[in-house]
């Protein structure tokens, strides 16, 4: 065999690898093999360099195929770097199994385990949520082997804690490799951080924001001060991560003072979308909707286009300030209308979209939430500018596929479950008109018993509501707010029933339907 071309095809390949192109460097290794005969012959040098470039691009599949070739290719035995590199590209590609399936092998074969290759199956156990298996991994390179888990072990445990909940085991690691002597750089002291905002997060989808014993936005900032301390500089994923923190723990001066912080270091800890998004939900959380615009306006000003989380964290601020003339620009401006208003323009009108933010269910329950204060928030109300504006709101959303998908068929089943009471109030009226449009038509449609599914639970109340249904319905289950919405937003009032066998829906027969309709008519 020719040892030079040998070499030279695996330095090309190698080439290919670091240029993320794969499908080159398979082409390669593929006419190796087909010309094994004429003295070019794949070595373990050339296998490995491929499947190290399939598991950068996350082609895990790809990576087992190669595997399984160098695996039945004469005299090439897979080594401990062909096994790393396929459990990384298992990692990658989100297939812990296959990794942990690997590890096996290697330890079957009695291949030599290292640092390298442990890390790579931790990895795989923290994007597959696996903590428990990451942290047993950990304690089996040292118990079983007397391998001494390096920094980058240790990370990616902290990674998998942090994926799973577990903060205050990543501080536990944290703290071992401070008395390991281990050095504890900048992406170690992220995955801690990001474990906390994490957990900060998943607080705040629980209700549990403000819970003061965990206090995870103080340990977040502590971390920060502590890398200074290192010599680092704290970078975009650092401060975005403490950021979230603080914003969960209803601390938005704290997160403010982050954002400003941001703004005069270098290149590397500049602001980004997910830094502005934070820091606009730690304001929107606390009602500060005059800094969630600054921010917006800032953010918009430094060139970055704000993302739907950006725009969401906005319309929550303005829902819990109780500011719909804002949070109505902002929908208008949102959806290309901007210029249909006769509201002043204010800062947030420098935030033009650009098409490529589509709203969601989140936009829609906070924008319709946030208008619904114009009324007071009171079902009987009769504000009809509030009523235009949040059916307009609703209407654009169906338009969208946002809600009542593939819903109004001829049967008029639809389901509201799910919905805040404003979302649905709005919902509750557009299929009333829907129906009245449909029997006005030139072919009319024949009229059917209509059956909103509520379910049988409480109306969902948005997080820092403190309107309508705190105010008039708490405790009431959706269905009865339903039954009220028919009873006072139409005239006449259209009458409804509870089925005994369907306690969770909402029923207006085909008769009260007709009769509705005949009362309707001009």
């Amino acid at each position: 065999m020719d040892v030079k071309t040998v070499v030279t095809y695996n330095t090309v390949i190698s080439a290919c690898a670091k240029a993320g192109e794969v499908g080159m460097a398979k082409s390669l290794l593929q006419r190796m093999t087909k010309h094994g005969g004429t003295g070019v012959r794949p070595d373990i040098v050339s296998f490995n360099s491929v499947i190290s470039a399939c598991a950068n691009q996350s082609r895990w599949k790809d990576a087992l195929r190669i595997l399984d070739k160098c695996h039945r290719t004469p005299g090439v035995d897979p080594d401990i770097i062909t096994y790393t590199n396929a459990m990384r590209a298992c990692a990658k590609g989100g297939n812990p199994e296959r990794a942990l399936m690997l590890l096996q092998v290697v330890k079957d074969k009695g291949l030599r385990l290292d640092n390298y290759c442990y890390a790579a199956v931790i990895d795989a156990c923290a994007k597959g949520k696996m903590w428990k298996r990451a942290l047993e991994l950990l304690e089996e390179m040292r118990e079983q082997h007397g391998i001494t888990p390096n920094e980058i072990a240790y990370s990616v445990t902290i990674t998998a804690c942090g994926n799973g909940g577990q903060w205050k085991k990543s501080l536990e690691l944290l703290e071992q490799m401070k008395s390991l002597g281990l050095n504890v750089n900048l992406i170690t002291y992220n995955a801690v951080i990001t474990a906390l905002s994490k957990a900060a997060r998943r607080n705040t989808r629980n209700n549990r924001a403000h819970d003061k014993h965990d206090d995870l936005w103080k340990k977040a900032l502590e971390l920060l001060d502590e890398i200074k301390e290192k010599g680092y500089e704290p970078d975009g994923f650092s401060y975005s991560a403490a950021i979230t923190c603080c914003g969960a723990g209803g601390k938005w001066e704290e997160a403010l003072g982050l954002i400003r912080k941001m703004q005069k270091g270098g290149p590397r800890s500049r602001p980004n979308k997910v830094a502005f998004s934070a820091a606009i939900s730690a304001c929107g959380r606390s009602g500060r909707h005059k800094e969630a615009l600054e921010l917006f306006t800032d953010m918009k000003e430094q060139g970055l286009q704000p993302d739907i989380v950006a725009y969401n964290a906005v319309f929550s601020a303005l829902r819990v300030a109780e500011e719909p003339d804002e949070a109505y620009r902002l929908w208008q401006e949102m959806c290309g209308k901007a210029g249909t208003s006769s509201i002043p323009s204010t800062k947030i009108a420098t935030a033009r979209a650009d098409g490529s933010v589509h709203p969601d269910i989140i936009t829609i329950t906070d924008v319709i939430g946030a208008l619904s204060h114009e009324d007071g928030g009171d079902i009987a109300s009769g504000n009809e500018r509030s009523k235009r504006r949040i059916d307009a709101v609703f209407r654009e959303a169906v338009s969208r596929g946002i809600v009542l998908k593939g819903t109004l068929d001829s049967s008029h089943e639809i389901d509201l479950s799910g919905l805040s009471l404003p979302v649905a109030r709005a919902a509750v009226r557009y299929i009333f008109r829907d129906i009245e449009i449909g029997a006005r038509g030139e072919a009319k449609q024949p009229q059917d018993a209509v059956v909103l599914i509520t379910g049988v639970g409480k109306a969902w109340i948005p997080r820092g509501s403190n309107h309508i249904q705190q105010q008039d319905s708490d405790g009431l289950p959706l269905r009865d707010l339903v039954q009220q919405v028919l009873l006072q937003d139409f005239d006449p009032p259209i009458k409804s029933l509870i089925p005994r066998l369907a306690q969770g829906t909402v029923e207006v027969s085909k008769e009260e339907v007709e009769s509705w309709l005949s009362k309707t008519r001009p």
